[in-house]
């Protein structure tokens, strides 16, 4: 028997990610109302559970059998961005990690780690986003 875990998995990332940013958000604008590394806490899962996604993703593609040309290819650009949150997010946390615990999480780097997260929300949201249209227009499942 099959079960496809990649609908369930995917929800994970998505939220943490998110969540992530806006701690990251918060902690730009008000340094003072988050606790100290609290979105580096987020953070760390949000990266390890990009992993089993985008693993449960290939899964589930290879179970899809034959499926149409437009399909396809927003089955490609959604593995695209996919992967571009996935080994960007997992390299930002790397670097995250080895800022703070060098002592350099000072308010300028905070900001800069805010621009590439916000990159990174981004990218998460056009994967949902290319996600949901393969489970809804081209009713992929």
């Amino acid at each position: 028997m099959y079960i496809e875990l990649h609908p369930a998995i995917v929800h994970f990332p998505i939220a943490l990610i998110t969540l992530a940013y806006i701690f990251q958000v918060i902690t730009v604008l008000k340094p003072d109302v988050i606790p100290k590394h609290l979105n580096l806490w987020v953070l760390i899962p949000a990266a390890l559970s990009t992993l089993p996604a985008v693993l449960s993703g290939e899964n589930a593609e290879e179970n899809l059998g034959e499926i149409c040309k437009g399909a396809r290819e927003t089955l490609e650009i959604h593995q695209l961005f996919a992967n571009i949150t996935t080994w960007s997010l997992l390299t930002l946390t790397l670097v995250w990690i080895y800022i703070t615990l060098k002592g350099y999480a000072n308010q300028k780097v905070q900001r800069l780690l805010l621009a590439f997260l916000t990159l990174i929300f981004i990218s998460v949201c056009i994967t949902g986003y290319l996600g949901g249209e393969l489970v809804h227009i081209w009713d992929l499942t």
